[in-house]
Formats: structure tokens, C-alpha cells, sequence
């Protein structure tokens, strides 16, 4: 397992040891933090040398899911797991027509217009924009954090030709096309096919699991370590730390409530920031019946404000004055499955690079 690091100006370095980051905390030569993605690395307070060595990213997209990984030719820094977007059509579809009802009634609306309005060059389906969004997050912060030489990805393609049941595979095709257009930007962008992937886990050895929900490195992560072993030519799986990735698509702010109460009233429906300056997505410690719990704000009332998980569950609703703010929205739900060598590395910063 090994530690990100990042020079004074934030330029990525070589990850180093548990060990090692421990003693640079200690002797007040770098500080210790976490990224946007919840990954733990140390930022250096003193000027060091630049050389590093190159580092490989891999990525098996999937519909659902993705697998993500990031190794050098001796192990594996990182892996994780991502939770795409879903239910953005459905919203869609649900906001099109409260903004149709809006028209027929006593209330503000906007005038209908002429739907002749031509798409721009490169439009892709919000569904898809999402997950292809979220994907680029993802990397482009991991990117930020170790120094990346060659984005390995999977490259999932449809026959039109031999099969026609795949009508809406084309909306996927444009999303990926956008992917790989800015993976190009980041770095060297290595495709592979789905049956190398497959050849290089039996190859290697490494353990895969059927149930495509299990939160587990077998499950989507290890795939990109097939990946990334298939590029160096030999087995990089090692121990390390695993993170399972979630975006967070809070209820944005609404005229009014969707369902009247009581005597046909529809109250009006406040927007991501409560007024005591929680935002929702913020990362806060809650208290409640003298536990401490830490979670995403997901609503809020007058008096109280609701906790997530990381997938997006509430499983609290302590009072404002129970709830103290760790560090702002970053768009990204995280849990980090520890390694028993990052013990002893609490009491660190959030927010991204500084």
C-alpha cells in the first residue's frame, strides 16, 4: 500500500509508505490530508525533487458500475468502485411535465416555445452526460493525485450490423467517444477489449465475483487490475486500501412541492442551502444520543437536518446544534475500506488539494 504525495506547488510525486508519511507528519514536513474522493495523502511543506516514476490508471466502465485501479509496475496504490448516476431520465420526464401543468394554472411559468431549436454539435443524452461526467471526476482527481502516465479503459462496442436490438447503445457510443476525447487530455489513453480483460484475470489469477452489487474489490475493481497487470505483463494485485465512489444528485430547489397538503396547498420547496449555511451534499459529524456519526446532508427543516450514508441513505435527523460541518459538498459520496497499515493516520484535512 502506498500514500500519494504532492510537492508544495500540488505537483503529483511518488506515493511513499505508511511508515514514511507518519514520519513526515511528524517532523511538520507535510501535512496530511484528503481529496475530493476521500483518498488520504500528505502535501509537502518543503521544497523536493520532482522525479517520479510512471504510474498506470485503469477503468472498467460498466452501466451501473465501474472498476478503477491505479498501479505501478510493482503493486497496486489504489482501487475503487463507482456508483453511476441513475433516474435522471425519470426526472426528466417529471419535470417536463410540472412545467406543462405550470402552464394551466394561476402561477409563474414561462411561455411555451417553439421546439425548433437546433441541438449543438456534441450533444449527449442527460442520462448518459451524467455517467460520463462522473466517470471523468473520478479520474481526473485520481489524476491529481498520482502521477499518471497511461489511462488504460475498456472499450465496450455494439455490432449495428449483426444486431439490431441495440437502438439505444448509439447515445452510449457518443458518451464514450466525449470520454476518450478527454481521457486523451489527461494522459496516454490505452484501450483493451473485453476479452483481454478476461484473459489476463485467469492469466494472473485474480479473484472476480458475479454479483455485480457487491461492494467489494472483486466485484468491478479487480477487473481493472487485470487490466493494468495485462500492461506491465505481470501480476500488480496487492493489498490496498478500496473506496466505493457514489455521486450525489441532491433534490434540487422547486417551486412548490409536487403533492398538496391538507386543504389543496402545495408550500413552496427551498433550495440546497438552509439558512443556518449547510448546504446539502456538505460532509458533516452529527451527534446523536451521544454517538457521533459522519454523513452527507441530504434535507433539511427549520430545527433539523437528515444524514446520508454513502449511498444516499438517511438514517438520521439530529437538530442543527448536534451537527458540526468537516467540509463543503464535493459532488462525491465516499466510504474507504481500510487497510489495517493506514491506522494512525487520523486528524486530516479535507476539501482537495491546496
Amino acid at each position: 500500500m502506498r500514500i500519494p504525495i504532492v510537492s508544495v506547488e500540488g505537483k503529483m510525486l511518488m506515493p511513499t509508505t505508511p511508515t514514511k508519511a507518519r514520519k513526515l507528519m511528524r517532523g511538520e514536513q507535510a501535512v496530511g490530508r484528503r481529496s475530493k474522493l476521500g483518498i488520504f495523502y500528505i502535501q509537502m511543506l518543503r521544497p523536493v525533487g520532482d522525479r517520479v516514476q510512471e504510474l498506470g490508471l485503469a477503468c472498467d466502465p460498466g452501466s451501473m458500475f465501474d472498476g478503477y485501479a491505479v498501479a505501478s509496475e510493482k503493486e497496486t496504490n489504489v482501487k475503487g468502485m463507482g456508483i453511476l448516476p441513475k433516474g435522471i431520465a425519470k426526472k426528466l420526464v417529471n419535470r417536463r411535465q410540472l412545467r406543462r401543468d405550470r402552464r394551466y394554472r394561476n402561477t409563474r411559468r414561462r411561455p411555451c416555445r417553439f421546439d425548433n431549436r437546433r441541438r449543438m454539435d456534441g450533444w449527449i443524452v442527460p442520462s448518459q452526460k451524467a455517467k460520463v461526467d462522473f466517470k471523468l471526476k473520478v479520474m481526473r482527481e485520481l489524476c491529481r493525485l498520482y502521477p499518471i502516465a497511461n489511462i488504460i479503459v475498456e472499450d465496450v462496442r455494439f455490432n449495428h450490423y449483426k444486431k439490431r436490438w441495440g437502438r439505444f447503445f448509439s447515445t452510449v457510443e457518443i458518451g464514450k467517444e466525449y470520454l476518450y476525447r478527454e481521457l486523451e487530455r489527461l494522459a496516454n489513453l490505452v484501450k483493451v477489449d473485453g476479452w483481454e480483460t478476461s484473459e489476463a484475470r485467469e492469466k494472473y489469477g485474480i479473484k472476480k465475483v458475479s454479483d455485480k452489487e457487491a461492494l467489494t474489490p472483486e466485484s468491478h475493481a479487480n477487473d481493472a487490475v487485470a487490466m493494468l497487470s495485462k500492461h506491465y505483463c505481470k501480476n500488480v494485485d496487492s493489498p490496498t486500501s478500496f473506496f466505493v465512489w457514489n455521486a450525489y444528485n441532491p433534490v434540487r430547489r422547486q417551486l412548490h412541492k409536487q403533492n398538496p397538503r391538507k386543504g389543496g396547498i402545495r408550500p413552496n420547496y427551498g433550495g440546497t442551502v438552509s439558512k443556518h449555511g449547510i448546504r446539502k451534499g456538505d460532509f458533516v459529524e452529527a451527534t446523536v444520543k451521544g454517538e457521533k456519526f459522519h454523513g452527507w446532508t441530504c434535507s433539511f427543516s427549520d430545527t433539523q437536518i437528515g444524514i446520508a450514508d454513502f449511498l444516499g441513505k438517511r438514517f438520521a435527523i439530529p437538530t442543527i446544534r448536534n451537527i458540526n460541518l468537516v467540509h463543503r459538498a464535493t459532488g462525491v459520496l465516499y466510504s474507504e475500506f481500510l487497510s489495517h497499515q493506514t491506522v494512525g493516520l487520523e486528524g486530516v484535512s479535507f476539501g482537495g488539494i491546496r
